[in-house]
């Protein structure tokens, strides 16, 4: 009866914890377009990969809308399997739908691996429900919401349990997620793993322990071999131009890669931000509970001579998530250190290779070491007696109180915040999805083109200023700027000398598209930096450009989301005088033509 009480508790438990991740889904299905996603890194590029490449998915190695007909590789999709959601055409439904998909993964999977690991169901809920409230990107799929399950699975299939399931997700985890920004890592990780098993089991073999196998390094090698595949087939191309393996058109493959500038940064100084921060989109607000588990640690060693079998257990969970978040952290620090920056110096386009990404490992190591905190000061309070109970408590409170801190700080950084505050607030001044896309004024300008020139979107190109590219992209139109982080160098040459008379104007624009150059935009040294001019705030005054060039890359329009007042002085037609706006739309929208010559 007992028994039968306790299971359903815990069954109670993991559907309320996966009830409390499903309430992020509510202000979407409210607010629909106008919920607040983040841009950078997602809308901006990753959702218009996505798009274009479902357009053009079995069809051909180029994209014709993009960059005035670039190759594939520079739009690679983080999670290449999701891209079947966006068949569909509702471009908004699938973002959310990855968001929601990748939440409830990360949730079961923490869950699933906390309790393996504590055997605590409660530690476990907790523990997955702040991780599935993480602020990942939903557009980087499974890369980072996905691992803990991964994680699991690889753990039963080296226990011989559910392997035919596991190895499932396995290649479920390998279509859904990213080779370069986590997978590398994935790779490296579990081939590791493979030769400590394979140690343990020369070992025991040695000292004759046991009925000593080595099965289960051969069952993790196979997951290994099959994510390995997996990783090959999706990213061939990509891994061909990497390796100069073009042949004949190696040298216009030569990615803008090459010109990468870069810079070393103290190894101490990146060492600690990776072991207290995080890495870029990894940010994880584990501080809090890492300080008050060490506190816990320090106190119980200093209390304690005898440790229970259930203590030393979560104890060695919680050494190996620290020693291997220590190691991922060096790694990273290595890599971007002087002796790192010199070595990569000598890789031309493999050297912008961004290895500090292992710091998207982190997350779920730091995690599952908070369930084992948990746990392990539950397990202290119940098994103390006297002072030593005391002692205990005042662990516990810190515990409690850390925990407490982040829940609140993860919350604070999630996407659910500004929704809420959206919903409380409809006139909230953060931009919404269908303010980012131009939603509504996208489709009056691609209306009026349509009319003006007779000609359908294939048959002209524009490019677009102060709006970012991602708008007139998400709306079908064929643009020479946009953003990608593997386009050709020459390429960049030729758009460079479009925008190079405000280049000129601005060093430190100059040095961030000569050094970068991964936003292949029309600059303006008047407001440089900023992509998004809300209407009424702003117009140009002296911005300039070299119309030939953009001639001779076929540009015919320039999509302004501000005014130009030396328009005329630059050769440039406005061809409505009044803009293209609606009373709710964050943008208002300048359509200029290039003049006859």
């Amino acid at each position: 009866m007992r028994t039968r009480i306790m299971a359903k508790c815990s069954k109670v438990c993991f559907f309320a914890g996966a009830a409390a991740v499903l309430v992020m889904l509510v202000p979407y299905l409210i607010l629909g377009e106008d919920a607040i996603v983040t841009y950078h890194d997602q809308l901006d590029g990753e959702m218009i990969a996505y798009i274009l490449q479902a357009k053009h998915l079995f069809q051909g190695t180029t994209l014709p809308e993009f960059l005035g007909g670039a190759s594939k590789t520079a739009l690679t999709m983080p999670a290449p399997a999701c891209v079947l959601l966006f068949l569909t055409g509702n471009y908004f439904a699938a973002l959310v739908s990855m968001q929601v998909l990748g939440s409830l993964c990360g949730y079961v999977g923490m869950y699933s691996l906390a309790k393996e690991c504590t055997g605590c169901k409660w530690t476990a809920v907790v523990a997955g429900v702040l991780y599935a409230y993480l602020p990942f990107l939903p557009v980087y799929g499974l890369s980072q919401y996905g691992l803990p399950l991964l994680v699991f699975c690889l753990l039963q299939i080296k226990k011989g349990r559910y392997v035919k399931s596991s190895l499932c997700y396995v290649i479920c985890y390998a279509l859904t997620s990213s080779l370069v920004l986590i997978g590398f890592g994935v790779l490296g990780m579990l081939a590791l793993w493979i030769l400590w098993e394979l140690i343990c089991f020369r070992r025991e073999k040695r000292l004759l322990t046991g009925k000593p196998s080595g099965k289960a390094a051969l069952r993790l090698l196979s997951a290994w071999l099959i994510m390995l595949v997996i990783y090959i087939l999706e990213n061939f191309t990509l891994l061909k131009q990497m390796l100069g393996l073009g042949g004949e058109n190696a040298s216009r493959e030569i990615s803008h890669k090459a010109e990468y500038a870069l810079s070393p940064a103290p190894f101490w100084k990146q060492l600690l931000k990776g072991l207290w921060q995080g890495g870029q989109h990894s940010e994880d607000m584990h501080m809090y509970f890492l300080a008050a588990a060490v506190l816990l640690v320090g106190l119980f060693c200093m209390a304690h001579k005898k440790i229970s079998g259930t203590q030393k257990k979560l104890l060695t969970v919680m050494g190996a998530c620290a020693g291997i978040n220590l190691c991922v952290a060096v790694l990273s620090a290595l890599w971007e250190s002087t002796a790192g920056i010199a070595l990569r110096k000598s890789l031309a386009a493999l050297g912008a290779f961004q290895m500090n990404r292992l710091l998207w490992l982190a997350p779920c190591f730091w995690y599952l070491l908070l369930a084992c905190t948990l746990a392990f000061a539950v397990c202290w309070c119940r098994e103390a007696a006297g002072m030593q109970k005391v002692i205990a408590a005042v662990g516990t409170m810190a515990v409690a109180v850390a925990l407490g801190v982040t829940g609140v700080t993860v919350l604070i950084s999630s996407n659910l915040k500004p929704n809420i505050q959206k919903l409380r607030m409809p006139d909230y001044k953060a931009i919404s999805y269908s303010d980012y896309y131009a939603v509504g004024v996208m489709e009056q300008v691609a209306d009026f083109l349509t009319e003006y020139t007779g000609q359908a979107q294939k048959d002209y190109r524009v490019v677009s200023l102060g709006i970012d590219p991602a708008a007139a992209y998400y709306h079908g139109f064929y643009c020479l700027d946009g953003y990608s982080n593997n386009y050709s160098l020459e390429y960049k040459h030729r758009f460079r000398n479009i925008i190079w008379p405000e280049l000129k104007k601005s060093d430190y624009l100059r040095e961030y598209f000569d050094t970068w150059g991964n936003r292949c935009y029309l600059f303006t040294s008047e407001c440089p930096g900023y992509y998004t001019m809300e209407k009424n705030t702003f117009y140009f005054n002296h911005y300039e450009i070299d119309l030939g060039g953009l001639r001779e890359l076929g540009g015919s329009y320039i999509i302004s989301a501000a005014y130009i007042v030396n328009a005329t002085e630059q050769g440039l037609t406005l061809l409505r005088e009044e803009p293209f706006e609606t009373e709710e739309s964050y943008y208002r929208i300048f359509l200029y033509g290039l003049a006859e010559e």
